[in-house]
C-alpha cells in the first residue's frame, strides 16, 4: 500500500491483480498512455487528461496537471510509512556524481561551468521539452568536473549531462 497526499487530502492506494483500491473502495479506471508524459484516464464516466510535469525521486513528489489544474502529489511507500512510524525519516545523504536528463529535450541554457561548486537545489541548466522550459537543479552538493552537453544540443532521456567530483 502507498499513501498519496494531494493538497490537504490523503489517499491509501493498493494495487491488486484485478482492481485498484483507494481508501477501501475498489475502482476500475481505464488508463491509456498517450505519450511519455501524457495519460488519459476514464473513471466513473469522467475523462481526465493527466500530464506529468515533474517527478522528484528524492522528495517523492510528482507534479501533475489534471485537466489543466496543477497538483503536487507526495508519495509514501510502505517502507517510508514504517520508517516514519519508527521515527527514522529517510534522510540519507547521497554522493553527487552525475546528473542525467529526466526527459528528452534541448539544452536551452547552461547555468554552470566546469569547476563551479554547486549546492543542492542550485539551478544547473534549463531543459526545453514539449515547448516548456524545465529548470534542472542540482540534486546535491558537489563540484562540476565535466559538462557533457552544449547549449542548443538535443538530449534523450537519461543522457549524461554533468559529471561532479
Amino acid at each position: 500500500m502507498i499513501q498519496a497526499h494531494i493538497e490537504n487530502r490523503e489517499f491509501a492506494i493498493e494495487q491488486g491483480a484485478q482492481a485498484t483500491v483507494v481508501n477501501g473502495k475498489e475502482i476500475h479506471p481505464d488508463i491509456q498512455r498517450r505519450s511519455e508524459q501524457l495519460w488519459h484516464i476514464m473513471l466513473n464516466g469522467k475523462s481526465l487528461d493527466v500530464f506529468v510535469q515533474k517527478i522528484d525521486p528524492e522528495t517523492r513528489e510528482v507534479t501533475l496537471s489534471v485537466n489543466g489544474k496543477r497538483s503536487v502529489v507526495k508519495i509514501q511507500s510502505r517502507e517510508d510509512q514504517l520508517m516514519r512510524t519508527l521515527g527514522m525519516e529517510h534522510k540519507t545523504a547521497r554522493k553527487l556524481d552525475v546528473l542525467k536528463a529526466p526527459m528528452p529535450g534541448m539544452i536551452h541554457t547552461l547555468k554552470v561551468k566546469e569547476g563551479d561548486v554547486v549546492k543542492k537545489g542550485d539551478v544547473v541548466l534549463i531543459l526545453e521539452a514539449m515547448k516548456m522550459e524545465n529548470v534542472i537543479k542540482s540534486p546535491g552538493d558537489g563540484t562540476v568536473s565535466r559538462i557533457h552537453v552544449t547549449e542548443k544540443s538535443s538530449v534523450e532521456k537519461n543522457a549524461l549531462l554533468i559529471t561532479f567530483s
